[in-house]
């Protein structure tokens, strides 16, 4: 019988084939190959495999993790009955805490990689997920309360991180928000990163992916030609709402 590992390599569910035809950017290469080779060195525990590639290195921080981005959500106004996008959704780590916790509402996941599209499915079978692997937000004009997505602006470039704004601000209904994640070299704790793709810069070993950072003032602009209002950050360490969450975050509120 063959194992989990490789069913998902080889038999995916069919998404969405808008992005066919599109030549594969960047970072559908460097996490294509990463969730892969991920698959392969441990063919017998899958789920770890694919929480792994996404960055968490236990199961139990994969749900410690997803938990703590539902519990930034709901500071921001999540409840049930919304329609929400998950951009980058991996294998579903925000999606099964709110699975677990009995969220009611429509949840969309879109990424750029089948295998972890296909343990999102398996793990909330009713929530719908894209595959998508261009810089939009498949959803039509004014139909979503939430776009929201942890750790995809750090891999990305900066135009490609543009054009995610834009067209968020298009999917978004009227008072709807965009919440995410992102590096940046004003905040001490992200030295780390910064400093292992510097060491790697120095002895010319490519790394497995991008690190981008963002300044908030290039999110600013972001927004601003966007149409959403003045963002509103977080710093990374700040726990006085919710655990805190490594990362900065950006809320980006489209008018009502």
């Amino acid at each position: 019988m063959r194992s989990l590992a490789k069913r998902l390599m080889t038999r995916l569910p069919r998404f969405g084939r808008s992005a066919a035809s599109v030549r594969q950017s960047h970072s559908v290469q460097d996490y294509r190959a990463l969730v892969r080779k991920k698959l392969r060195r441990m063919p017998d525990n899958p789920a770890l495999a694919l929480a792994q590639a996404i960055g968490a290195d236990t199961m139990e921080n994969f749900v410690s993790q997803g938990d703590g981005h539902v519990a930034v959500l709901r500071h921001h106004g999540l409840v049930d009955g919304m329609a929400i996008y998950d951009l980058g959704c991996g294998c579903g780590r925000t999606a099964q805490s709110l699975y677990r916790q009995g969220w009611q509402g429509r949840y969309i996941g879109a990424d750029v990689v089948p295998e972890l599209l296909a343990e999102l499915s398996r793990q909330c079978p009713d929530y719908e997920t894209r595959l998508n692997l261009t810089p939009t937000i498949l959803a039509p004009n004014a139909s979503l309360d939430m776009v929201f997505h942890w750790s995809v602006f750090t891999h990305l470039y900066p135009g490609e991180s543009y054009l995610y704004t834009a067209d968020a601000f298009r999917a978004l209904k009227p008072g709807g928000k965009m919440i995410f994640s992102f590096l940046e070299l004003e905040e001490a704790a992200h030295d780390r990163v910064w400093n292992v793709n510097l060491d790697h810069l120095r002895i010319g070993r490519p790394a497995q992916h991008l690190d981008a950072f963002l300044h908030r003032d290039w999110i600013r602009r972001f927004a601003r030609d966007a149409g959403f209002a003045e963002p509103r950050f977080t710093d990374g360490l700040d726990e006085t709402h919710h655990p805190a969450f490594w990362q900065s975050l950006a809320v980006l509120d489209k008018s009502a």
